[in-house]
């Protein structure tokens, strides 16, 4: 859709099996996209798998948002650089404009190629501007907006506007509440409530019938996105995939939601989701249904950042390592950086000094209106100041950084093969599996958060492929995620409630799908952005710091290109997304040269400084050759060889790290920008 078209429209707004990806299962690349111009608009026939879902987070539309502005305004008033679809690397919402070409684009490309879509959450500016005050109206309905252009891509023309909403969509959306997407801003009590009644409305789309009384109660449900092999959903199901849409705003949400105190205090409405939880994922269990865990705020837990109160981080580990042989893979959105989290279940304590953190303010009232949300301190990472957090985020990524370093490493491990860990001697690295939790890595619970469309850095959205091996004949779910199922889940559900501790997998049962490859194991991610830069027709200077002009014949055509694939990518090199595939490229983000080290005790922090700098080792990295020495300018050309030896083994050593740090920004920084 070209531009001047976006902008004349309105806003449209249980046995085992070694599986392995089916042959014409192929990442979705630029070059695969299939435009749906000349495609009828209604599908009343099922529609096969194609083992791919959309994620996308955090559009944060803003009717506010004027062109040519000054960015230093959140785009809102003075003259400056604030382009017609975007100022990005700022501290500005999205523009309408920007919002219609997004949905525009994913409707031409990627709505006939993907199974459902997960959405997690803040489809509302954000409260930056104490000249325009945000409302619980003008929330209300910068969702319904972003709501229907949802449907507008996703739905079926001929059956929207009648009286059933069971039969709307082409595929399941499945909605998660942002912390943004309140009012007041992170702040929310328990329901039946306002906020839970409207978006029952907003959502009605997407929320199953038989469970508009949970979410009613506390923002949360599921769906199930994927029926099961005989076709059919619910507890009638055999197998088949679910999407859990958790509330991580009053259960988990540290600190800033002052309105409720953790996981642990029955009554609590963090107590509450978490035996909902636990409860769900029993049934599943049960049937052999697998399931995708989803929420708005990540279980960020390092040195500098802890998003989730304690109680509920701890229970919400435990809960996905008992559950493992269920949950497929834990998705978010909220901080913007592109990035993945490891967290440890052996390690259920805090990894920084509590007593140097901030605590919860007391509430003198319970009405929400009038409640103090927790105040960050300057030198901590804030995502939701994106103009601070360019400068601060170094701390944060350095203390994933830093956890990372802490991951057991086997020995004799060669991070530049692609070879996994199974490839090392079985008897020499007996104790790394069982740090690791075994062969698989189960002592460690894997959460991926993704970049967002806000261009706070570039605009961007992301396709997860999954397996579909052994699912030929299952279709996409009929009538999307509001599809009735086939038996009552909830009633179920309310029969077996349990306050103990969940039990494990049977010790018969094979690992889970985030740990081996079976049906639904993640796959890889293939993301994709819009180059703002280059459609608003700017360029950066030599100085790097300033942005001017292009050519006017340069190509400015609206657009998002890929960015990365990580089926196909040489710098990650993640054969798939299982756990074991994420303790590897943790380990390279600390140090791509690592080999191991026999004298050093497993789990302990890595300090080899040791190198091999074997061209046939390193023959694929992109590193600069060594500069030659002028011997008579040098003077002493040993001392001029160690310096660049040790130059050289920091470009290798850091290789992966920067890769990473440069992917968290979209691109928009160089990852060398960052200390170690």
């Amino acid at each position: 859709m070209r531009l001047s078209t976006a902008l004349t429209l309105g806003f449209l707004a249980v046995a085992f099996v070694k599986a392995t990806p089916v042959q014409n299962q192929t990442p979705l690349g630029p070059s695969e996209v299939v435009s749906v111009h000349d495609a009828p608009e209604s599908q009343p026939e099922p529609r096969k798998l194609k083992g791919r879902f959309l994620h996308i987070t955090d559009i944060h539309p803003d009717p506010f948002y004027l062109a040519g502005s000054d960015p230093s305004e959140r785009c809102h008033r003075g003259t400056g650089e604030a382009r017609v679809l975007g100022a990005e690397t700022s501290g500005c919402d999205t523009p309408f404009s920007l919002v219609n070409e997004t949905f525009a684009w994913i409707k031409e490309n990627l709505r006939d190629e993907v199974d459902f879509v997960i959405w997690t959450g803040d489809s509302a500016r954000h409260d930056n501007d104490v000249n325009i005050p945000r409302s619980d109206s003008q929330i209300f309905m910068l969702n319904r907006r972003i709501t229907e252009g949802m449907i507008n891509v996703f739905g079926k023309p001929d059956n929207l506007g009648d009286d059933d909403p069971t039969n709307d969509l082409v595929v399941p959306i499945v909605p998660t509440l942002g912390n943004n997407d309140i009012f007041p801003h992170n702040i929310m009590t328990d329901g039946p409530n306002k906020i839970t009644r409207e978006f029952s409305d907003i959502w009605r789309n997407f929320i199953p019938q038989d469970q508009y009384h949970v979410f009613d109660k506390g923002a949360y449900f599921w769906t199930q996105v994927v029926p099961g092999t005989n076709g059919k959903t619910g507890l009638a199901s055999k197998g088949g995939l679910s999407v859990i849409s958790l509330n991580t705003i009053p259960s988990y949400f540290f600190g800033s939601n002052a309105a409720v105190d953790g996981c642990d205090i029955k009554g609590e409405p963090g107590y509450q989701q978490m035996e909902w939880l636990k409860i769900q994922l029993q049934l599943m269990r049960d049937i052999g249904m697998k399931a995708i865990l989803i929420g708005h705020v990540p279980p960020a837990w390092t040195s500098t950042k802890q998003s989730w109160d304690e109680t509920c981080w701890k229970k919400y580990v435990l809960w996905s390592k008992q559950y493992r042989d269920v949950i497929v893979g834990s998705i978010y959105g909220h901080m913007n950086l592109d990035h993945f989290m490891v967290h440890d279940s052996d390690e259920l304590k805090p990894p920084h000094d509590d007593s140097k953190r901030k605590k919860k303010p007391k509430q003198k009232s319970n009405n929400p209106e009038e409640m103090v949300a927790y105040e960050m301190d300057a030198s901590e990472f804030d995502e939701e100041n994106p103009v601070f957090n360019v400068q601060n985020a170094e701390s944060y990524l350095n203390s994933l950084r830093e956890a990372f370093s802490y991951l057991p490493t086997p020995i004799g491990a060669v991070s530049n093969s692609n070879d996994d860990d199974d490839s090392f001697d079985e008897n020499q690295n007996a104790d790394y599996s069982q740090r690791i939790g075994g062969k698989w890595g189960e002592r460690y619970v894997l959460s991926i958060v993704g970049p967002s469309v806000v261009p706070n850095y570039f605009p961007t959205l992301r396709v997860i492929e999954y397996n579909i091996t052994g699912l030929d004949d299952v279709n996409v779910v009929i009538g999307g995620s509001n599809a009735k199922p086939d038996d009552d889940f909830q009633t179920q559900a309310t029969k077996k409630r349990d306050p103990s501790t969940p039990d494990p997998p049977s010790k018969t049962a094979p690992p889970g799908p985030a740990y081996s490859m079976q049906s639904y194991t993640f796959l890889g991610i293939t993301q994709y952005y819009a180059n703002l830069t280059r459609i608003n027709g700017r360029k950066e200077k030599e100085d790097n710091q300033h942005l001017e002009l292009r050519d006017s014949t340069e190509d400015r055509t609206f657009r998002y290109e890929l960015e990365y694939d990580t089926r196909t990518d040489k710098i990650y090199k993640l054969k798939d997304m299982t756990v074991k595939s994420y303790l590897k490229l943790a380990r390279e983000i600390v140090d791509a040269t690592r080999r191991g080290n026999k004298n050093k005790k497993q789990g302990d922090k890595d300090k080899t400084q040791d190198i091999d700098d074997s061209a046939e080792e390193w023959e694929d990295l992109e590193v600069e050759d060594i500069e030659e020495v002028d011997v008579e300018e040098c003077g002493d050309v040993e001392e001029e060889k160690k310096k660049n030896k040790k130059h050289h083994h920091h470009k290798l050593k850091d290789r992966i790290w920067h890769a990473f740090v440069k992917r968290a920004f979209v691109g928009t920084i160089e990852g060398d920008e960052f200390g170690v």
